[in-house]
């Protein structure tokens, strides 16, 4: 091949490298864009030298781009490896841009109204839902208001010291009095709510009585609960059973709860009817301010791993269920996908996980438009799984990932392409300028 030609390949493959180069700039803020590279090589046609060619122009699939904060719960960066499966009118496409939000359906969508994919919930009488594996479908979102739902148990945890004072529990005619501090050791409040999503605050009074035996004392909105309202599963004659199998007395509202000399509380020695062991403590509505129309409050109190060490007394777990009624309010996205719906009453509701899509090989992919890429049989099908599953990465909420474009890399590369082209441009008019030699001899 002459000079002239070898030149001019130059030129053509040196104009491909300034136009690989300007695209990743001009796409060093986009997200999910990967850094493209023009692969050169020689040719040859027997012993004859013909120049040069770009053999192949390679995505960096391997460098993680910028994660950029926002703040927006439906920007979703992916911290290592996989792809957003997104459907685009019946083709799957694929993406690192994670730039998602509702659409009027309040379907999960990219900026091009694509369809984020992953797995969908299901729901059975009522219970909570469950991811559904293995089916893909399109992320969507349940809207609607969530029902108040009554509190069905409080779980205390905690340590009730054993150098406490012994206190003895006020009798006939003596009225135990929550403002009088001497009457007790320690006291515990917890937010419940009726059926009606009402707040109230079951105030638990804990009085040392005696060696290794404490009583518990209940109050719901500051009146006390009697010993009609307050019942008890797994009875024996005289006798009540609670939690973990420890046993105490019912005596007008009061629970007495042993420990052994370990600090551990006692199972009860008695025919225990009950499995769950556990104490339902009853209100009927009209008593303890209770709105009127809402269901009778029935709730069992756990004391699952409480102790009496010498240490101070302390709470290591005091919660209730139930909640109040609440308003749709956002979304939430979990690192491993889960996506949930939130609501003005602190409550979320599972809607569906993201998944991530792997290839055998990411650089048989066919690049498309809008940051989105397809299989091909080069890249082989996809496979689907959970975020932080296998090789996947987890998933960012709150952020999304921007392009892998090394702007300094870039620059540096824009003017070596440009010296080469000049170069090359000298080639031609030195081949040139020897032509005219050649022919003005002639």
């Amino acid at each position: 091949m002459s000079m002239f030609n070898i030149g001019l390949s130059g030129l053509k493959s040196t104009q491909t490298g300034l136009e690989v180069t300007s695209n990743n700039i001009a796409n060093s803020g986009t997200a999910g864009y990967k850094n493209n590279t023009a692969e050169f090589a020689a040719v040859y046609n027997g012993s004859q030298r013909g120049g040069v060619k770009v053999a192949n122009v390679k995505e960096d699939f391997v460098t993680g781009g910028e994660i950029v904060r926002t703040g927006n719960a439906l920007d979703i960066a992916i911290d290592g490896q996989g792809f957003f499966a997104i459907s685009e009118n019946g083709r799957t496409a694929y993406t690192q841009a994670g730039q998602f939000q509702l659409d009027n359906d309040l379907n999960i969508v990219n900026a091009n109204g694509g369809k984020l994919q992953g797995f969908g919930v299901s729901q059975v009488d009522g219970g909570d839902p469950t991811i559904v594996p293995g089916v893909l479908t399109d992320l969507k979102i349940e809207a609607s208001n969530i029902e108040a739902q009554a509190s069905t148990n409080i779980n205390f945890n905690g340590n009730l010291s054993s150098s406490s004072d012994v206190i003895a529990y006020p009798t006939a005619p003596a009225v135990f009095d929550p403002k009088d501090g001497s009457q007790y050791n320690f006291s515990q409040s917890t937010e419940v709510f009726d059926s009606l999503g009402n707040s109230h605050v079951m105030t638990q009074y804990f009085n040392h009585t005696g060696s290794n035996e404490w009583q518990a004392m209940f109050f719901l909105d500051g009146k006390p609960l009697t010993q009609g309202q307050l019942s008890a599963l797994g009875a024996t004659t005289g006798t009540q059973a609670i939690d973990d199998g420890a046993g105490g007395s019912i005596n007008a509202g009061t629970i007495t709860l042993n420990f052994d000399t370990d600090g551990q509380m006692v199972p009860f020695s008695g025919d225990l009817t009950a499995v769950d062991l556990e104490v339902p403590i009853t209100s009927t509505p009209g008593n303890a301010e209770i709105t009127s129309g809402a269901a009778a409050l029935n709730i069992a109190l756990k004391f699952d791993g409480t102790t009496q060490f010498g240490s101070s007394f302390s709470v290591n777990e005091n919660d209730a269920n139930g909640y109040t009624s609440g308003a749709f309010s956002g979304v939430k996205v979990e690192d491993d996908g889960r996506v949930f719906a939130t609501f003005t009453n602190g409550e979320s509701k599972l809607q569906g996980q993201v998944v991530l899509a792997s290839f055998a090989n990411v650089d048989g992919l066919e690049q498309g438009s809008n940051t989105v890429w397809y299989q091909t049989e080069e890249s082989g099908s996809a496979l689907y799984g959970e975020p932080e599953s296998g090789s996947l990465g987890k998933l960012l909420s709150g952020s999304f990932m921007g392009s892998n474009v090394d702007i300094s890399e870039q620059l540096v590369g824009l003017m070596s392409f440009q010296q080469n082209y000049q170069a090359n441009a000298k080639t031609i008019s030195s081949a040139d300028e020897m032509m005219q030699i050649l022919f003005s001899n002639t």
